[in-house]
């Protein structure tokens, strides 16, 4: 494929929606954004993440001399597994050949590495970033941790919210935290944002992670423009060559299917604890059909109320059997938005100007609205389907 607009001919695999030129601009001015409101946000600009965690969130490769700033929520399994392959821990071109649930070994960090080192590979190196709308990023991270089964967070987190946020809990809410509802999140998520208290790395805001007023990103993507900046940045470092894809798009989809089945597995045993395995399945479903992997007009098959055991290699031929019935990628992205606004329907005004000034730094440095339209527009429409809801408890 010859792309025009920057002369370099791109490898198969690398297909772009937009030129080249264009989505350099866009990183320009994402860049133009974030120096403007460093200056105008000095006031606010308070950051509670310790050095140590955001050193270890700066995923280095020295041959390279590539640095890349982990923000959890944000693509970072994928990211991963490509500095895994620039390592040599994995020999293979294609990051979605190696399993989700094994992308967290076989990179180099810099949370051991002096301040000065770090200065000087910082200095030497291209760095780069994905964010995405901080709004949006809170329903990703609710669905996965808190909705979608994930017994160490309903350990850690669930349970926190329900002995604090929650009147009069039952005693199985209080023993697994399994059954949080999105506005008890979002009152968790201020009150740890304000006090600094049992905070998680996959909700604490972006720039705290990544210091974007004291560190100079050449390349700041965003989850909204994922495949084409994804593409730009590994052209831009000279990666083409190493990392491979056959189709971006689907290999994604298929991906997320397996990851999300093996890590249901991994912890079925104290899922089991806190609900039957069909029930925690169909939450899992649920969170695919929320990210747009899968359609809504698919029908879980089994019955939610019944323990049954269901072996993982049958519910994954179903998932992926559900993901080629499901039509154009496009019709099913509309599933993320009917899933925010349900989601965003629940909150109060009073909570959500709270929840504007919480995120107000991450909104105004990467180029995002303070509050967005779609939300404010809630009060004057219906959000979603009435015969059909996302977040089924």
């Amino acid at each position: 494929m010859y792309d025009s607009s920057n002369k370099t001919v791109l490898q198969p695999g690398f297909h772009s929606d937009e030129s080249s030129s264009n989505i350099k601009s866009r990183f320009t001015e994402r860049n133009h954004i974030v120096r403007e409101g460093c200056r105008t946000l000095k006031q606010y600009y308070i950051a509670q993440n310790s050095e140590a965690a955001v050193k270890e969130h700066l995923v280095v490769d020295r041959k390279k001399n590539i640095v890349y700033c982990a923000i959890e929520k944000s693509a970072v399994p994928f990211w991963k597994r490509i500095f895994q392959i620039l390592s040599g821990w994995r020999n293979v071109s294609d990051p979605f050949s190696i399993k989700g649930i094994h992308a967290y070994e076989g990179y180099q960090t810099a949370k051991r590495l002096p301040f000065d080192k770090i200065h000087q590979i910082l200095r030497q190196s291209k760095k780069f970033m994905f964010v995405r709308e901080p709004f949006e990023r809170l329903v990703s991270g609710y669905a996965d941790k808190l909705y979608s089964p994930n017994a160490a967070y309903w350990n850690f987190i669930g349970r926190y919210i329900v002995a604090n946020f929650r009147d009069k809990p039952s005693n199985l809410s209080l023993e697994c935290g399994h059954d949080i509802t999105f506005e008890e999140f979002v009152k968790y998520f201020i009150y740890s944002q304000n006090t600094n208290e049992h905070r998680d790395a996959h909700f604490v805001p972006s720039f705290e992670h990544c210091r974007p007023c004291e560190i100079e990103y050449d390349y700041i993507g965003k989850m909204e423009t994922f495949k084409d900046d994804t593409f730009q940045i590994i052209q831009e470092l000279n990666l083409q060559n190493v990392v491979k894809f056959t189709d971006f798009q689907n290999e994604t989809d298929v991906d997320a299917i397996i990851d999300t089945v093996d890590y249901v597995y991994s912890m079925k045993r104290a899922i089991e604890k806190c609900m039957p395995l069909p029930m925690a399945l169909f939450r899992s479903f649920r969170k695919l059909q929320i990210r747009g992997i899968l359609s809504k007009n698919i029908k879980f098959p089994y019955d939610t109320s019944k323990q049954m055991e269901i072996p993982p290699l049958e519910y994954k031929r179903f998932l992926l059997k559900a993901h080629e019935k499901s039509g154009d990628a496009k019709v099913r992205k509309k599933n993320r938005e009917e899933a925010f606004l349900e989601a965003y329907s629940k909150i109060s005004p009073t909570l959500l100007n709270r929840l504007k000034k919480t995120l107000l730094i991450d909104t105004v440095l990467f180029g995002y609205e303070e509050l967005p339209k779609k939300i404010t527009d809630l009060e004057n429409k219906t959000p979603y389907n009435e015969n059909f809801r996302f977040f089924t408890m």
